[in-house]
C-alpha cells in the first residue's frame, strides 16, 4: 500500500521537484542568490542539460524566495516571458498575454500569506501562491540582432519592496558556454526535495489527501525527513516506477487535449490549462505530461490566439509508430507558409535527459531564422540521422546511434492557419 502511494506521490510532485531542482542548481553551480538572474546570452548550447531548453531563443530566468517579503520585478519591453509558481502554475504572463501588453513595467508579487497594504498604482500586483516561484523571460532576435535582444533582457531589475525607496542593483550572471546540469533527481534525493518543499510551501488545498498519504513514508510538514529503512527502500524503488509511469504519460499521452490530428503521431505538448485545474478535477497526469519533458510555462504558451505566444508540437515515435532511435535515418517534410509570424524551429531533445542532444555537430535545432535549402514551392525537408545525406548538410542534424531521441516544433506567433489545421505539419518519417 505504501509502495503504491509512493509511486502516485512521485506523479504529483514532479512539477514540483523539477521546477524546484531548477532553482536549487542556479544557487549550487552558478552561485545566484534569491533575485539574482541568469542568462544565457549566447543562447543555450547542449552544454546546458536541462528540461527542453533551446539555442534559438535568449533566456533570463531567476529564483526568488518571498520569506523576504513582497519582491518588485521591473520587465523591460518586448519581452515574452512567466511569473511561475513552484508548482508551475502561471502566477502571470508577461508580453502580449500579460498585464503589461507587451510594454514591460513594474509586476509587484506578495508572498501567500502576506496581510500587509499594496499600492493600487504604478505597479501589476499578483499574489505569488507558493514561498518561492520563478521569472523567466524569452528575448526573440528580430533581423539577427542579438546583442539587441540581450541589452533588452539585461534591463530585469528585481529588488525587495521595502527597498524600493533605493534599490539595490540587479546581478545579472552569464550562463553561455558554462556546463550546467539542470536535470531533476532520481531516486532516493528526489523525495528529499519532495520533503523540502512540503515543509517550506503552503498547504494547498488540492493537496491535502496526497500529504496525508505521504505521512506513512515519513514526509510531513513540520517534522524532520527521516525514513526508517523500511520506508527509504520503498521510497527508492517507487521513484524508479514513478519515474517510468512519467516517461509512459508523457511519450505515449492517451490525453484527449494532446491529441494534434487523429491518426497522427504528432501531438500537442501542452494538454494542460494554465490553472492545471477543470470544472471536476484537478490536472495530474495532464502536468505530467508536460513538466516530466519542460519547464516553465504561461498561459501564452497553452491559449490559441492568433500572431501572439508560443505553440509546441512533439513527437516521439516515427509515422510507422515506431519510436525514434539514433541509429536511423528520418525525413521532416515542413510544408510551404509555414503559420508563424516570427519563426518557427525543430530541436532534437535525448529521451532519457528530455535536454538538446549532444552530437559532433554541436547543432540540435533548425529553423527559419537560419539558413535553410528551401524546395522551389517553398516547402523546406529536413533530414536527422547519424549521416548526413550527400548535399543536404544545411538541413540536416545528427542523431547518435544506440540514443532515443525526440522533436519539438515551435511555432512563435502562430497564425489562424496553425490553429484550424488548414496548414498541417506531418509524420516524421523513417528511411529506409
Amino acid at each position: 500500500m505504501d509502495f503504491q502511494r509512493a509511486t502516485q506521490a512521485y506523479i504529483w510532485a514532479t512539477p514540483a521537484v523539477h521546477f524546484n531542482e531548477w532553482a536549487f542548481q542556479m544557487k549550487r553551480q552558478l552561485g545566484l542568490g534569491c533575485g539574482d538572474v541568469a542568462i544565457w546570452d549566447n543562447f543555450c548550447d547542449p552544454q546546458t542539460v536541462g528540461l527542453t531548453p533551446n539555442d534559438t531563443t535568449i533566456y533570463a530566468t531567476t529564483h526568488v524566495d518571498t520569506g523576504v517579503g513582497p519582491v518588485v520585478i521591473d520587465s523591460p519591453p518586448g519581452a515574452l516571458g512567466m511569473i511561475d509558481d513552484i508548482w508551475e502554475r502561471p502566477i502571470a504572463d508577461i508580453g502580449p498575454f500579460g498585464p503589461d501588453k507587451g510594454k514591460g513595467g513594474k509586476f509587484l508579487i506578495p508572498p501567500p500569506d502576506y496581510k500587509g497594504e499594496v499600492p493600487k498604482e504604478g505597479y501589476f500586483v499578483v499574489r505569488s501562491t507558493s514561498q518561492v516561484f520563478g521569472f523567466l523571460l524569452r528575448g526573440l532576435v528580430q533581423g539577427g540582432n542579438v546583442k539587441a535582444a540581450v541589452d533588452n533582457l539585461r534591463g530585469i531589475h528585481i529588488y525587495p519592496w521595502s527597498q524600493r525607496a533605493n534599490p539595490p542593483k540587479t546581478k545579472i550572471v552569464s550562463a553561455s558556454g558554462v556546463p550546467l546540469n539542470l536535470l531533476p533527481p532520481t531516486g532516493f534525493e528526489y523525495w528529499e526535495r519532495v520533503a523540502e518543499i512540503v515543509n517550506r510551501e503552503p498547504v494547498d488545498e488540492r493537496d491535502r489527501l496526497i500529504l496525508a498519504q505521504l505521512r506513512f513514508l515519513g514526509i510531513e510538514k513540520g517534522k524532520p525527513f527521516n525514513p526508517d529503512p523500511r520506508q527509504k527502500a520503498l521510497l527508492t524503488e517507487a521513484a524508479v516506477v514513478g519515474h517510468a509511469m512519467n516517461q509512459t504519460i508523457s511519450f505515449a499521452s492517451r490525453l484527449p487535449a494532446s491529441e494534434y490530428l487523429k491518426d497522427s503521431r504528432r501531438g500537442k505538448l501542452m494538454a494542460l490549462n494554465p490553472d492545471q485545474r477543470t470544472i471536476n478535477y484537478d490536472q495530474i497526469d495532464e502536468r505530467a505530461h508536460y513538466t516530466y519533458q519542460g519547464i516553465w510555462y504561461a498561459a501564452g504558451m497553452i491559449l490559441e490566439m492568433e500572431g501572439k505566444g508560443s505553440q509546441y508540437l512533439g513527437e516521439t515515435r516515427d509515422k510507422a509508430g515506431n519510436w525514434l532511435v539514433g541509429d536511423h535515418a528520418y525525413t521532416l517534410h515542413i510544408p510551404a507558409n509555414v503559420p508563424a509570424k516570427d519563426f518557427w524551429s525543430v530541436t532534437l531533445y535525448d529521451s532519457l535527459t528530455r535536454s538538446m542532444i549532444v552530437t559532433d555537430t554541436h547543432k540540435p535545432s533548425v529553423g527559419s531564422n537560419l539558413p535553410l535549402q528551401a524546395n522551389a514551392d517553398g516547402s523546406v525537408d529536413l533530414y536527422f540521422g547519424p549521416v548526413a545525406p550527400a548535399g543536404k548538410e544545411q538541413n540536416w542534424l545528427q542523431t547518435s546511434p544506440g540514443k532515443a531521441w525526440f522533436a519539438l516544433f515551435r511555432a512563435y506567433g502562430p497564425l489562424k492557419p496553425f490553429f484550424d489545421r488548414s496548414w498541417v505539419l506531418p509524420d516524421i518519417e523513417r528511411v529506409k
